[in-house]
């Protein structure tokens, strides 16, 4: 997630609506792109991004660390930054 210009749940939605605008475009046909859609729905749903911003700076935005937004198979959502588990909920 690019955190240069946006904070993580400004990011967040700017993901969401690529990924539901490339699943409307292949008529659901993009695997890849409704697991990334549905990891980002349950974040932007569940998530509490004030809590997040104020315990990491870097999610604030102006950012340049890295950060990555993962799941695990019982279908939690958490983040990477610079290698570093977040705990979002």
């Amino acid at each position: 997630m690019d955190l240069s210009s946006h904070c993580i749940q400004a990011e967040a939605r700017r993901q969401y609506n690529h990924q539901l605008s490339i699943c409307l475009k292949t008529f659901g046909q993009d695997n890849a792109a409704e697991k990334k859609l549905e990891l980002l729905k349950t974040a932007l749903e569940t998530w509490n991004f004030s809590k997040l911003r104020a315990e990491n700076k870097a999610l604030c935005g102006g950012s340049a660390h890295e950060v990555f937004l993962a799941g695990d198979d019982a279908g939690k959502c958490f983040l990477l930054l610079d290698d570093t588990v977040i705990e979002t909920g």
